[in-house]
C-alpha cells in the first residue's frame, strides 16, 4: 500500500481510493459510521466538527451533569485524533444558551448562535481549509454545504452531499396542509419557520453537489423533479449490535407498554399519537422520550400523565426498549428513523407511517405495522390488535430481531466506501 498524489494506491489492486475532507458540525450513528468507513477504507484526509470532546478531561468534571451529557456526545473515536479538527465556539454558545433565559432570543431562527447560524459560521470555516489540503472529494451536510462547495467547485474537487430528511419544500408543503388541517398542534411545526433565503441556501447546495446520498427511497422521492435520479445514491442505514428480548407477555390484562422516542413535534406525529392513546384508555401505557420544542396544552398534560424524559443516555434508550412492547413513530416527514433500526434490534416492533423512509426494512404485518400518516385511528386500531393478540406481538417481536440481525452498519460503510469511489473516482 503507498500514498499516490493523495489517493491510496493498493498494490496489486486496480482501485485507487480517493482523497477526501468529510464535516459534520455534531455527527449521529450515520455520520459516525460514514467517518468510520473513510478510516476503514484510508480515504480520510481530515474531518470537521463543531465540538470534540474528550470525556476523560479533568474538565469534564467541572461540568453539570446535563452539559456532560451533551458533550460526552461529541466524543469521536471512530478516527485518529491528529484527523480531527473543530470550530467549536458558536456550537458551546449555543448549547451554554439553550437552556438559559436567553434561548430564545440567542439561538432561534438564523441568529448567529441558532442551528443555521452556527452551521454556515461551521461551513465558512471549513471552506478556509479546502486549498491548504490535497484533497479530491469533500463530504458535507445539509445546511452546512454552500461554501465549501462553492470552494471545491473552483479548485475541481468532487462535491458529496449528505441529505439525510426528506426534500426541503416538499416537507414544507406537506407541513403547511397539516398546520390548516390540525391548528391545535401547528405551533409544534418547526420547520415552518424556515426562510426563503434558508430553502435558497440549500437549493444551491443540491445544485453544486456531483452526488447527493440519502437514506432511503423515500427520501429519493420527494426530490422528484428536483434532483436528476442518476445523481442521487441510496444507501440504508444500519441497526446496531442486537440486545436480548425478554419474553413478551402474554398477559393481555396487562396494559400494552407503547414507547414513543423523538422530538414532541407534530412533523413526529405526536398528535396523533396522543390521539390514539386517548382512543384506548387504560388499555395502554406510554412513555415519551423526547424534548418539548413549546408548551402545547396536549403535549404538556401528556407529559404529566404519563412517563416522560426529556433527554436520556443512549444506552438508557435502549433499556426502555427492552421494557416496552411497541414503538409508535407515526412521523409525518423524516428521511430514515434511526430509533425504528434500534427498536428492531431490541426486538420491539414498531407502528410507523411511509414517510419515516423505514420501507427498506419494516413490513407491514412482519416487523410491525405501516400506517398512513395523519390517522390517529389506524394507529388506535393497531395497538387494540397487539393488547389483544399477545402471540401476534411475540411473532413480530422475533421478526424485528431478524431483520435487525442483517441489517449491518458494516453493509452501510462498504456500501457508502463504494459510492464515494465510484462517483469521485468514476
Amino acid at each position: 500500500m503507498r500514498f499516490v498524489g493523495g489517493t491510496v494506491q493498493r498494490i496489486g489492486a486496480p482501485r485507487y481510493m480517493p482523497s477526501v475532507l468529510m464535516s459534520h458540525p455534531t455527527g449521529n450513528q450515520n455520520v459516525r459510521n460514514a467517518l468510520r468507513s473513510l478510516v476503514e477504507h484510508e480515504m480520510l484526509v481530515e474531518f470537521w466538527t463543531a465540538i470534540t470532546w474528550d470525556p476523560k478531561s479533568p474538565w469534564n468534571r467541572l461540568l453539570p451533569v446535563g452539559m456532560r451529557r451533551k458533550f460526552a456526545r461529541r466524543a469521536f473515536d471512530e478516527a485518529p485524533k491528529e484527523r480531527v479538527r473543530c470550530v467549536p465556539w458558536r456550537e458551546m454558545v449555543r448549547l451554554s444558551a439553550m437552556s438559559s433565559p436567553f434561548g430564545r432570543i440567542l439561538c432561534s431562527g438564523e441568529r448567529p448562535f441558532s442551528v443555521i447560524g452556527m452551521y454556515r459560521q461551521f461551513d465558512s470555516r471549513v471552506a478556509r481549509r479546502i486549498p491548504e489540503v490535497e484533497l479530491e472529494a469533500v463530504y458535507a451536510h445539509e445546511g452546512g454545504a454552500l461554501q465549501t462547495f462553492r470552494k471545491a467547485k473552483r479548485l475541481g474537487i468532487t462535491t458529496l452531499y449528505e441529505l439525510p430528511s426528506s426534500h426541503w419544500y416538499w416537507e414544507y408543503k406537506l407541513l403547511a396542509e397539516e398546520a390548516e388541517r390540525n391548528p391545535e398542534f401547528a405551533g409544534l411545526l418547526p420547520k415552518l419557520q424556515d426562510s426563503t433565503r434558508h430553502m435558497e441556501w440549500k437549493d444551491e447546495e443540491l445544485f453544486l453537489a456531483d452526488a447527493v446520498f440519502v437514506p432511503s427511497q423515500h427520501v429519493r422521492g420527494t426530490l422528484s423533479g428536483y434532483v436528476p435520479d442518476d445523481k442521487i445514491r441510496v444507501i440504508s442505514y444500519g441497526a446496531p449490535p442486537l440486545r436480548p428480548r425478554k419474553p413478551v407477555s402474554r398477559d393481555s390484562s396487562r396494559p400494552l407498554k407503547v414507547l414513543f422516542a423523538g422530538s414532541l413535534i407534530q412533523r413526529k406525529g405526536i398528535g396523533y399519537l396522543l390521539d390514539a392513546i386517548d382512543l384506548l384508555g387504560s388499555r395502554v401505557e406510554l412513555t415519551l422520550v423526547g424534548k418539548r420544542f413549546s408548551a402545547n396544552p396536549r403535549v404538556d398534560a401528556a407529559c404529566s400523565r404519563w412517563q416522560w424524559y426529556e433527554a436520556l443516555p443512549h444506552s438508557e434508550v435502549m433499556d426502555l426498549m427492552e421494557q416496552s412492547d411497541v414503538l409508535v413513530l407515526p412521523s409525518l416527514a423524516e428521511g430514515c428513523a434511526l430509533v425504528v433500526l434500534e427498536a428492531l434490534a431490541c426486538g420491539l416492533p414498531v407502528i410507523v407511517t411511509p414517510n419515516t423512509g423505514s420501507q427498506e426494512f419494516v413490513r407491514d404485518g412482519r416487523e410491525g405495522f405501516v400506517v398512513p400518516i395523519c390517522r390517529s385511528d389506524a394507529i388506535a386500531d393497531r395497538l387494540n390488535e397487539l393488547d389483544r393478540d399477545r402471540q401476534l406481538l411475540a411473532e413480530m417481536s422475533r421478526n424485528a430481531h431478524a431483520t435487525a440481525a442483517e441489517k449491518h452498519w458494516k453493509t452501510y460503510r462498504d456500501s457508502w466506501a463504494e459510492a464515494v469511489r465510484s462517483v469521485t473516482c468514476g
